[in-house]
């Protein structure tokens, strides 16, 4: 049996924020007391974090609590961003096994803290796991602690994301039970007798065809089919981006094949990366990810048109057909804070089209820095984009 609920509060005042959105999870979950719990709320509440995780905890009887900071919190049925925001989702079950922690900066990017997660969650005892992680994003290279992570455990699926905070703030906040740290990271595995369907969608969309590296050097493209890489770019980007090179690089990214041993790019199974910088008179590009020689790549850019109908094919494929037996019981939404309405120019997109899909699923979700989810049979780091995990029994 799985039982949830999910509550969200815009409340200026943060306790209140919290008891709003806690006693919302229990009502509407019919829980007298939760075995576990998500918690996200956003920084304008950053100097009454421990308060309103002590409340929490106090209405839902359960201390069973992972969650972090966020520029926008969302549930399945409002959305939140740059105000004030509270939200919860609370859970029962006797199917599901849980393990929560927390892991402070262990100052190599994140692979011993991998390693010490992975060792605390030893063994896994059932054939059934998800991983849910929250990390600070200032302290730990996600794709280490995935690595540190699976030398212990072997495969495992790992959804997340990373915490967000005011960008002229150089620090997040992770939760666990009624402690609230700043270079940790969260997390709480689930074990058991439930299933699990995990859905990426995009915020980007590819342009033209793809290309082949072919000279490179750690993250520097030199050159793309035997062509200098900005020649390149320059003869296959729409004249209207090119024309604001100061806008280029918050519009213009980079995409590539979860695998990078492949020869061709296929669907929306793709890892946006950001361009870091380009030099026309050296014709070079240099992009967030080191990259080699024979790798193939695509340009991409942001579009909100294209973003909602990935999200519409995804939840499609997602959500059960008339005649199927299963129920999803709740969901985990990580959304990049890239998207809504920096990408829409408007909020409350994104929470539509969960509602309208999944009516009367509760899901929970926060605006982070990076997203993670399980492609292809290993786990990725994506940008620009929505992760959404349901359970089900």
């Amino acid at each position: 049996m799985i039982k949830a609920g999910v509550g969200i509060s815009g409340n200026l005042n943060a306790t209140e924020a919290a008891s709003e959105a806690s006693f919302q999870a229990m009502e509407t979950g019919d829980l007298k007391t939760a075995d576990w719990f998500f918690f996200y709320c956003t920084v304008h509440h950053r100097e009454r974090y421990k308060d309103i995780l002590r409340t929490a905890c106090d209405i839902t009887h359960a201390t069973n609590l992972i969650g972090c900071s966020g520029v926008g919190v969302l549930t399945n049925s409002a959305e939140i961003e740059a105000e004030p925001g509270v939200c919860v989702l609370a859970v029962t079950s006797n199917s599901i096994k849980t393990t929560s922690f927390i892991c402070g900066n262990t100052k190599d990017e994140g692979f011993k803290a991998g390693v010490e997660i992975g060792k605390r969650l030893k063994p896994l005892e059932y054939d059934k796991a998800l991983l849910a992680l929250l990390p600070d994003p200032f302290n730990f290279h996600p794709e280490l602690l995935f690595r540190g992570i699976e030398s212990q455990l072997g495969h495992i699926p790992i959804v997340g994301a990373t915490a967000s905070e005011n960008p002229y703030v150089n620090e997040t906040a992770v939760f666990y039970g009624d402690k609230v740290s700043r270079t940790s990271v969260s997390g709480i595995i689930m074990k058991g007798e439930f299933d699990y369907t995990i859905g990426i969608t995009q915020g980007c969309q590819p342009i033209g065809n793809p290309f082949v590296i072919t000279r490179c050097e750690n993250n520097i493209i030199m050159e793309l089919d035997n062509k200098p890489a900005y020649e390149v770019l320059k003869r296959h980007v729409p004249k209207t981006i090119l024309e604001k090179p100061h806008d280029l690089i918050r519009t213009l990214f980079v995409g590539f094949s979860p695998d990078p041993g492949a020869s061709k790019i296929v669907g929306g199974d793709y890892l946006i990366r950001n361009i870091m910088g380009i030099n026309p008179e050296r014709g070079i590009i240099a992009v967030a990810e080191n990259v080699r020689d024979g790798q193939t790549i695509i340009f991409a850019i942001r579009n909100p048109q294209m973003a909602r109908e990935d999200l519409k094919q995804m939840l499609e494929r997602m959500k059960p057909s008339p005649d199927s037996a299963k129920s999803f019981k709740f969901g985990l939404f990580f959304n990049c804070c890239a998207r809504g309405s920096s990408l829409y120019g408007q909020n409350g997109i994104d929470t539509a089209y969960l509602s309208h899909y999944l009516e009367g699923v509760p899901i929970i979700g926060f605006f982070g820095n990076s997203e993670f989810a399980c492609l292809h049979g290993k786990n990725h780091l994506f940008t620009y984009t929505g992760v959404l995990a349901l359970i089900s029994e």
